[in-house]
Protein backbone atom coordinates (compact mmCIF):
# COMPACT_ATOMS: atom_id res chain seq x y z
CA UNK A 1 0.00 0.00 0.00
CA UNK A 2 1.48 3.34 -0.80
CA UNK A 3 2.36 5.78 2.13
CA UNK A 4 -0.13 9.11 1.91
CA UNK A 5 2.56 11.58 1.42
CA UNK A 6 3.19 10.26 -1.95
CA UNK A 7 -0.37 11.03 -2.79
CA UNK A 8 -0.51 14.58 -3.57
CA UNK A 9 -3.37 16.87 -2.97
CA UNK A 10 -4.52 17.40 -6.70
CA UNK A 11 -4.75 13.28 -7.03
CA UNK A 12 -7.09 12.83 -3.83
CA UNK A 13 -9.20 15.83 -4.90
CA UNK A 14 -9.26 14.39 -8.50
CA UNK A 15 -10.68 10.84 -7.05
CA UNK A 16 -12.34 12.02 -4.93
CA UNK A 17 -14.30 14.00 -7.32
CA UNK A 18 -14.87 11.66 -9.73
CA UNK A 19 -16.09 9.34 -6.79
CA UNK A 20 -18.50 11.71 -6.19
CA UNK A 21 -20.08 12.13 -9.83
CA UNK A 22 -20.16 8.64 -10.29
CA UNK A 23 -21.47 6.96 -6.76
CA UNK A 24 -23.64 10.38 -6.03
CA UNK A 25 -21.93 12.65 -2.63
CA UNK A 26 -22.58 9.56 -0.32
CA UNK A 27 -19.86 8.16 -1.63
CA UNK A 28 -17.79 5.27 1.06
CA UNK A 29 -14.47 7.46 1.49
CA UNK A 30 -13.41 3.72 2.11
CA UNK A 31 -13.73 2.94 -2.02
CA UNK A 32 -12.32 6.71 -2.02
CA UNK A 33 -9.38 5.49 -0.57
CA UNK A 34 -8.88 2.07 -1.69
CA UNK A 35 -8.46 3.50 -5.56
CA UNK A 36 -6.04 5.82 -3.99
CA UNK A 37 -3.90 2.74 -2.01
CA UNK A 38 -4.27 4.76 1.37
CA UNK A 39 -6.62 4.26 4.09
CA UNK A 40 -10.00 6.41 4.68
CA UNK A 41 -8.10 7.83 7.62
CA UNK A 42 -5.05 9.10 6.10
CA UNK A 43 -7.75 11.06 3.90
CA UNK A 44 -9.01 12.49 6.92
CA UNK A 45 -5.72 13.45 8.34
CA UNK A 46 -4.71 15.28 5.36
CA UNK A 47 -8.21 17.11 5.09
CA UNK A 48 -9.06 17.50 8.55
CA UNK A 49 -12.33 16.30 7.90
CA UNK A 50 -14.86 14.22 5.15
CA UNK A 51 -17.00 17.73 4.64
CA UNK A 52 -13.71 19.41 3.69
CA UNK A 53 -12.51 16.99 1.45
CA UNK A 54 -15.86 17.00 0.30
CA UNK A 55 -15.45 20.99 -0.38
CA UNK A 56 -12.01 21.23 -1.73
CA UNK A 57 -13.27 18.51 -4.70
CA UNK A 58 -15.80 19.63 -5.65
CA UNK A 59 -16.05 23.86 -5.40
CA UNK A 60 -15.60 25.51 -8.54
CA UNK A 61 -12.67 27.95 -9.18
CA UNK A 62 -12.84 31.37 -8.19
CA UNK A 63 -12.78 32.48 -11.88
CA UNK A 64 -14.10 30.49 -14.27
CA UNK A 65 -11.58 28.92 -16.25
CA UNK A 66 -12.45 30.55 -19.61
CA UNK A 67 -12.21 34.43 -18.07
CA UNK A 68 -8.80 34.11 -18.84
CA UNK A 69 -8.42 33.17 -22.45
CA UNK A 70 -11.50 35.22 -23.46
CA UNK A 71 -10.00 38.87 -21.94
CA UNK A 72 -9.87 40.14 -26.01
CA UNK A 73 -11.43 39.84 -29.39
CA UNK A 74 -9.56 37.55 -32.34
CA UNK A 75 -10.22 39.38 -35.38
CA UNK A 76 -12.83 36.52 -36.85
CA UNK A 77 -16.36 37.69 -37.20
CA UNK A 78 -18.62 38.02 -34.38
CA UNK A 79 -20.13 34.33 -34.85
CA UNK A 80 -17.30 32.51 -35.28
CA UNK A 81 -15.93 34.14 -31.74
CA UNK A 82 -19.22 33.51 -30.09
CA UNK A 83 -18.86 30.00 -31.05
CA UNK A 84 -15.60 30.09 -29.63
CA UNK A 85 -16.60 31.72 -26.60
CA UNK A 86 -19.80 29.50 -26.12
CA UNK A 87 -17.98 26.23 -26.35
CA UNK A 88 -15.29 27.02 -23.32
CA UNK A 89 -18.53 28.37 -21.34
CA UNK A 90 -19.96 25.15 -22.59
CA UNK A 91 -17.09 22.87 -21.20
CA UNK A 92 -17.09 24.96 -18.02
CA UNK A 93 -20.24 24.29 -16.84
CA UNK A 94 -20.54 21.08 -17.95
CA UNK A 95 -17.56 19.99 -15.31
CA UNK A 96 -18.53 22.70 -12.63
CA UNK A 97 -22.47 21.85 -12.88
CA UNK A 98 -22.48 18.68 -12.17
CA UNK A 99 -19.84 19.10 -8.68
CA UNK A 100 -21.78 22.27 -7.62
CA UNK A 101 -25.37 20.23 -7.53
CA UNK A 102 -23.34 17.38 -6.03
CA UNK A 103 -22.44 19.42 -3.12
CA UNK A 104 -26.25 21.28 -2.49
CA UNK A 105 -27.12 17.65 -2.51
CA UNK A 106 -24.21 16.45 0.25
CA UNK A 107 -26.22 17.82 3.44
CA UNK A 108 -23.40 20.27 3.81
CA UNK A 109 -25.14 22.91 5.34
CA UNK A 110 -26.03 25.49 2.88
CA UNK A 111 -23.71 28.65 3.90
CA UNK A 112 -21.13 26.50 4.12
CA UNK A 113 -21.43 25.37 0.19
CA UNK A 114 -22.50 28.58 -1.44
CA UNK A 115 -19.31 29.84 -0.03
CA UNK A 116 -16.78 27.72 -1.68
CA UNK A 117 -18.94 28.26 -4.90
CA UNK A 118 -17.84 32.17 -4.00
CA UNK A 119 -17.90 35.21 -5.99
CA UNK A 120 -17.29 32.97 -9.72
CA UNK A 121 -20.66 33.40 -11.32
CA UNK A 122 -20.29 36.83 -10.92
CA UNK A 123 -17.43 37.23 -11.68
CA UNK A 124 -18.12 35.30 -14.73
CA UNK A 125 -21.27 37.59 -15.59
CA UNK A 126 -18.65 40.58 -15.57
CA UNK A 127 -16.41 39.09 -17.79
CA UNK A 128 -18.81 38.33 -20.34
CA UNK A 129 -19.76 42.07 -19.82
CA UNK A 130 -16.75 43.20 -20.60
CA UNK A 131 -15.97 40.77 -23.72
CA UNK A 132 -18.91 42.45 -25.38
CA UNK A 133 -18.22 45.89 -24.38
CA UNK A 134 -15.33 45.25 -26.19
CA UNK A 135 -17.17 43.48 -29.14
CA UNK A 136 -19.23 47.31 -29.24
CA UNK A 137 -16.05 48.99 -29.21
CA UNK A 138 -15.24 47.20 -32.42
CA UNK A 139 -18.72 47.95 -33.90
CA UNK A 140 -19.69 44.41 -34.01
CA UNK A 141 -22.70 44.47 -32.21
CA UNK A 142 -25.47 46.96 -31.11
CA UNK A 143 -26.79 46.87 -27.91
CA UNK A 144 -28.48 49.09 -25.32
CA UNK A 145 -28.07 46.66 -22.41
CA UNK A 146 -25.14 44.22 -22.81
CA UNK A 147 -25.63 43.11 -19.09
CA UNK A 148 -29.37 41.26 -19.83
CA UNK A 149 -27.65 39.79 -23.12
CA UNK A 150 -24.65 38.32 -20.96
CA UNK A 151 -27.37 37.22 -18.53
CA UNK A 152 -29.29 35.56 -21.57
CA UNK A 153 -26.16 34.12 -23.06
CA UNK A 154 -24.90 32.40 -19.58
CA UNK A 155 -28.56 31.47 -18.93
CA UNK A 156 -29.29 29.26 -22.30
CA UNK A 157 -25.88 27.89 -21.57
CA UNK A 158 -26.16 26.82 -17.55
CA UNK A 159 -29.67 25.66 -18.43
CA UNK A 160 -28.32 23.24 -20.82
CA UNK A 161 -26.03 21.74 -18.82
CA UNK A 162 -28.40 21.61 -15.51
CA UNK A 163 -30.92 19.55 -18.05
CA UNK A 164 -28.54 17.53 -19.86
CA UNK A 165 -27.06 16.65 -16.38
CA UNK A 166 -30.51 15.91 -14.66
CA UNK A 167 -31.87 14.10 -17.31
CA UNK A 168 -28.64 12.01 -17.28
CA UNK A 169 -28.76 12.17 -21.16
CA UNK A 170 -25.35 11.65 -22.83
CA UNK A 171 -25.38 13.39 -26.24
CA UNK A 172 -23.27 13.35 -28.87
CA UNK A 173 -20.56 15.97 -28.91
CA UNK A 174 -21.89 16.84 -32.47
CA UNK A 175 -25.25 17.98 -31.59
CA UNK A 176 -24.02 20.25 -28.85
CA UNK A 177 -21.53 21.99 -31.39
CA UNK A 178 -24.92 21.87 -33.62
CA UNK A 179 -26.57 23.45 -30.34
CA UNK A 180 -23.79 25.72 -29.71
CA UNK A 181 -23.48 26.88 -32.91
CA UNK A 182 -27.07 27.89 -33.46
CA UNK A 183 -26.58 30.06 -30.28
CA UNK A 184 -23.70 32.03 -32.03
CA UNK A 185 -25.95 32.59 -34.82
CA UNK A 186 -28.92 33.80 -32.66
CA UNK A 187 -27.03 35.88 -30.51
CA UNK A 188 -24.90 37.36 -33.37
CA UNK A 189 -27.87 38.41 -35.60
CA UNK A 190 -29.62 39.66 -32.31
CA UNK A 191 -26.64 41.95 -31.64
CA UNK A 192 -25.01 42.66 -35.34
CA UNK A 193 -25.22 46.61 -36.08
CA UNK A 194 -29.09 47.69 -37.49
CA UNK A 195 -28.74 50.09 -40.35
CA UNK A 196 -30.47 52.90 -38.97
CA UNK A 197 -33.18 54.24 -40.94
CA UNK A 198 -32.97 57.91 -42.26
CA UNK A 199 -35.62 60.20 -40.93
CA UNK A 200 -38.16 61.02 -43.38
CA UNK A 201 -37.63 64.78 -44.85
CA UNK A 202 -40.51 67.14 -44.02
CA UNK A 203 -42.68 68.22 -47.01
CA UNK A 204 -42.05 71.49 -47.56
CA UNK A 205 -44.94 74.12 -46.88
Amino acid sequence: MARPRTITDEQILGTMRSSVLEHGPAVSLDLVAEKLGVTGPALLKRFGSRQKLMIEALKPPEIPTWVEQHRALDGRPLQEQLETLFTDIWTFFSEAVPCVMALRESGIEDQLWQKAVGPGPLRGLTALVKWLELAQGEALIDSDDLETAAYTMLGALHMRTITTHITRQSMATRHHRHHLRGLASFFAGALAPKARASKPRQAKA
